[in-house]
Order: structure tokens, then C-alpha cells, then sequence
């Protein structure tokens, strides 16, 4: 079983000020779709992958936020 999430991570620049943005997509297939497929039928709140991923996301940096400090 190939457990790898594919990430792919591109730069915008903002228009207005010009900043210099990285934008991160995550590519849901595979093992990472058949995963949150299963949440979203056992987790009612989880709607779609977006609300799943969010939640992963903020749940882990509060987790290395604590391990760093």
C-alpha cells in the first residue's frame, strides 16, 4: 500500500502589493481519497474533503506548535 500524498506548491504574486505568495495544492487520490472517504461517512460534520483537510491541518500545527515551544 503506497501511503504518499502528492503535493504540488506554486508561486503568486500578489497584484496589489506585489508580495511574493506560495499557493500548496494537495491531490486527493489514492490512499488520501479512500481515507477521507471513509470520514465523511462516519464524521456527519465532514461535508467534503475540504472540511477534512482543514480540520487536519489546524489540529496538526496546534500539535508541532506545542512540540516547539
Amino acid at each position: 500500500m503506497n501511503k504518499k500524498i502528492t503535493l504540488i506548491t506554486e508561486e503568486f504574486e500578489n497584484e496589489q502589493t506585489g508580495e511574493k505568495i506560495e499557493g500548496i495544492t494537495v491531490i486527493v487520490d489514492g490512499i488520501l481519497k479512500q481515507f477521507l472517504d471513509v470520514l465523511k461517512t462516519k464524521e456527519p460534520k465532514y461535508k467534503n474533503n475540504l472540511d477534512i483537510i482543514q480540520d487536519a491541518l489546524m489540529k496538526g500545527l496546534e500539535k508541532v506548535k506545542t512540540e516547539v515551544e
